[in-house]
């Protein structure tokens, strides 16, 4: 197969989106998930939300088309879905329900250099004859996702029982750490460029079956565990892909053993990686959670951080936009209007003379050192430190909370970041009191 190019042009996209198979096979994978759409040239664009700020998701496969054109502004190229699927998709509070999921499929992640692609394919096997192992065969199937594959067990392979006692996505999250920890030793000497990953969590997106690559003109085929041997690239070509449903295969309850024995050895993803909110397990467990203040300055920052790349005036950002928006909430006034207390949020007239900070729409005064202020107190970097790094600290590692947040705010468009209320109701508000649940702790590796 001839070596893939960057990209096609957006009809040849649109023409390619609007083939019958290939929109029936994106509904009929991504129901019930939350859909994202991906494209750019230069610069990525991921976008994840509607314009009214609801979760992106297929009704029925015209949706395919529905969201191209809504989205042709960002040159749409590829799809995804979630490893989760949902009763509910209409706002985005149903995403942080996680009562709400009611299937998550185990998926490994094996990524690579495309020319690699048969040592990718040794890596699936090692996955597969280990989940053999483990006598989970009919439900299991490959996914070329483009620079490697997907290996995924049907979220179908539980019982209903099983999830009486065990929440879907804790199931997922061992058996993928489980079977991980088996194969990585088997690595060496075999395909050490390849990187075996456990990405299962709350927001994870995979690409859907038959999507375009973001960047090679590859196509997302299914195939089964038996086609390994036989498997090459000419099967993505977008013009002739070789592609089959073989995601409908299942056997249920095939995976409740391997499952109860995961969970017993690694643990489950709430409890390892990202404590449920309180109440939202049927056990009534208590788990720590951030307050809605650090969460607030720790967002901010990092907007700042990924507009202006000054991580020292990012913190002053932070904590400066945290205190504004409480003191706003106390009184009960609107965030986007300023107060007119001088003492509070209006400079003097001296102050007005000073420099102002500006990131996008929104406007900060900076004292005579640098450092944004409200009245007549600055806030530093030392002071968001103290603040807000200390605090998280306790809860989560703060390294890994900014990571993240940088993570959860790159899944946003440019605009969204620069406007005030859009920052506030699209990236804020729908995780104020959840954070803590995208946060994964330093030991887990991931």
């Amino acid at each position: 197969m001839a070596k893939p190019s960057r990209q096609r042009d957006l009809d040849w996209v649109f023409e390619y989106y609007s083939h019958p198979r290939v929109a029936g096979e994106l509904f009929n994978y991504g129901r019930d998930r939350w859909i994202a759409v991906e494209g750019g040239l230069e610069r990525r664009v991921f976008i994840r939300y509607g314009r009214d700020g609801s979760p992106l998701r297929f009704k029925d496969s015209s949706d395919v088309n529905r969201l191209l054109r809504g989205f042709w502004f960002a040159k749409p190229r590829s799809f995804y879905g979630s490893a989760n699927k949902y009763v509910r998709l209409s706002v985005s509070e149903d995403l942080e329900d996680v009562s709400n999921i009611y299937r998550s499929t185990p998926t490994w992640d094996v990524d690579n250099d495309v020319e690699r692609w048969r040592e990718t394919l040794a890596v699936c096997r090692l996955i597969v004859e280990e989940l053999e192992r483990e006598r989970v065969v009919k439900s299991v199937y490959l996914k070329w996702s483009g620079r490697g594959c997907h290996v995924h067990v049907s979220e179908e392979a539980f019982s209903r029982e099983l999830f009486k006692k065990h929440h879907p996505l804790d199931a997922a999250f061992a058996i993928v750490e489980y079977v991980t920890r088996m194969v990585k030793p088997k690595l060496t000497g075999l395909a050490e460029g390849a990187k075996i990953e456990n990405k299962m969590d709350l927001k994870r997106v995979f690409t859907l079956p038959l999507s375009l690559h973001r960047e090679l003109d590859y196509s997302c085929v299914c195939f089964k565990p038996d086609d390994i041997d036989v498997f090459d690239l000419s099967w993505v070509n977008p013009e002739s892909f070789k592609h089959r449903t073989v995601y409908m295969d299942f056997e249920e309850g095939e995976a409740d053993e391997l499952a109860e024995k995961a969970l017993s050895t690694v643990g489950g993803y709430f409890k390892r990686v990202a404590p449920m909110p309180s109440g939202s397990m049927s056990r009534g467990e208590e788990t720590p959670r951030l307050g809605r203040f650090q969460v607030m300055a720790l967002l901010q920052a990092a907007r700042c951080f990924l507009l202006t790349r000054d991580i020292e005036k990012s913190k002053s950002f932070g904590l400066n936009r945290a205190i504004f928006y409480a003191w706003a909430k106390q009184r009960g006034v609107e965030a986007k209007k300023p107060s007119g207390r001088r003492d509070v949020v209006k400079p003097s007239k001296q102050a007005e003379e000073r420099n102002v900070f500006q990131l996008g729409n929104e406007t900060a005064y900076l004292s005579e050192d640098g450092w944004l202020m409200i009245g007549n107190a600055e806030q530093t970097p030392r002071d968001y430190d103290e603040q807000i790094v200390r605090r998280i600290n306790e809860v989560v590692p703060y390294e890994e909370a900014w990571r993240r947040a940088l993570q959860y705010l790159e899944e946003f468009p440019q605009d969204v970041l620069l406007d005030q209320q859009k920052f506030f109701n699209k990236v804020y508000k729908p995780v104020r009191d959840s954070f803590v649940e995208r946060v994964y702790k330093r030991e887990t590796g991931l």
